[in-house]
C-alpha cells in the first residue's frame, strides 16, 4: 500500500505530469493531429517550466512556509515530549559508512537543539524501515547521539511509513492524548503533520525546520527554471494535494478516545 501510494503520487508532480502530456504528444504526432500535438507540447512545457522557476516556489511553497517561520528553542514553551518525523535521513550508499542527511536533514538537527535546550525531558524519533534493514528512526537515534542526546531520552516508533501512521503509532506509544508535543518537522510538511497530531488529542507546539524559500536572491534570475526550484515546487504541490485529500477523508477530525485503536489506513 505504501508503495501504492507513493507511484500513485506521481501523477501530480511536475515532472510526471509534463511527460505525461509529452507523451500525449507523441501520440497525436503519431496520429496525424498536429493541433493535439502542439497543445499538449505546450501544457507540457507549462507544466515543467513555471514549477521550474522562483515565481513557482513563491506560488506553492511560500504560503506554506509563512504559516510556519522558524523559532529558536528559547522562543518555543517547554512541552512533554518531543516528537521528530522522519524523512530527513536516508540508509548509508552503496560506498557510505554513516546513513546521509537529505535536504530535510535539519529535522535531527532540530531535535537535539530542543532537547539540549530542556525543552523537554523525552524524545521519539518516528520512522519505519523504507530502505534497508534499519528504520529510519534507528538511524535518526544514531545520529543524534553522536549530537551528544542520551540514548535513554530517545524512544523508536519503528512502525509507521506515513505521516498519518507517525501521528498514530506516537498516540499509541503515549497511551493517547493530552501531552504537549513539541512537533518537529519540515515548514512544508508542518500544517499536515499538525492536524494529524491534534486529531489524535495532542496539543502540539510547531517546531518547523528545513525552510526552503530562500531569503536572498540567487545569482540566476527567477525566471530562469533550476532543479533546486522544481524539487520545491513538487515537495509543496504534494502537500497541498496531501493534506486536501486527507481533509476530505476526515483525517483531522478528532479521534474517539474509545476507537483510537481502530485502523484509521
Amino acid at each position: 500500500m505504501f508503495t501504492l501510494t507513493k507511484i500513485l503520487s506521481l501523477f501530480v508532480y511536475p515532472l510526471s505530469l509534463g511527460l505525461f502530456f509529452v507523451g500525449l504528444s507523441l501520440w497525436g504526432q503519431l496520429r496525424g493531429n498536429r493541433a493535439a500535438a502542439g497543445l499538449y507540447t505546450f501544457l507540457a512545457l507549462g507544466i515543467l517550466y513555471f514549477p521550474s522557476t522562483q515565481f513557482g516556489v513563491n506560488t506553492f511553497a511560500a504560503p506554506l512556509e509563512a504559516r510556519y517561520p522558524a523559532f529558536s528553542p528559547e522562543e518555543l514553551p517547554d512541552g512533554d515530549i518531543i516528537v521528530v518525523l522522519g524523512g530527513g535521513i536516508e540508509a548509508e550508499g552503496k560506498f557510505g559508512r554513516w546513513a546521509d542527511l537529505n535536504e530535510a536533514g535539519d529535522r535531527v538537527l532540530m531535535g537535539a537543539e530542543l532537547w539540549q535546550a530542556k525543552k523537554a525531558q523525552r524524545l521519539i524519533v518516528s520512522g519505519g524501515k523504507t530502505q534497508g534493514s534499519t528504520s529510519e528512526a534507528a538511524r535518526m537515534r544514531d545520529l543524534l547521539v553522536r549530537l551528544g542526546v542520551s540514548e535513554s531520552a530517545i524512544t523508536l516508533e519503528e512502525e509507521s511509513l506515513t505521516t498519518q501512521s507517525n501521528a498514530e503509532q506516537v498516540a499509541k506509544l503515549e497511551g493517547g492524548s493530552n501531552q504537549h508535543l513539541l512537533l518537529v518537522t519540515s515548514s512544508l510538511h508542518m500544517r499536515r503533520a499538525v492536524g494529524l497530531f491534534t486529531a489524535q488529542g495532542f496539543k502540539v507546539t510547531a517546531a518547523p525546520t528545513d525552510h526552503r524559500v530562500h531569503r536572498y536572491p540567487h545569482a540566476i534570475p527567477g525566471w530562469m527554471p533550476t532543479v533546486e526550484h522544481l524539487s520545491t515546487s513538487t515537495a509543496a504541490i504534494h502537500e497541498w494535494v496531501g493534506f486536501w485529500v486527507y481533509d476530505k477523508m476526515g483525517r483531522f477530525d478528532p479521534i474517539d478516545t474509545v476507537d483510537s485503536s481502530s485502523d484509521q489506513q
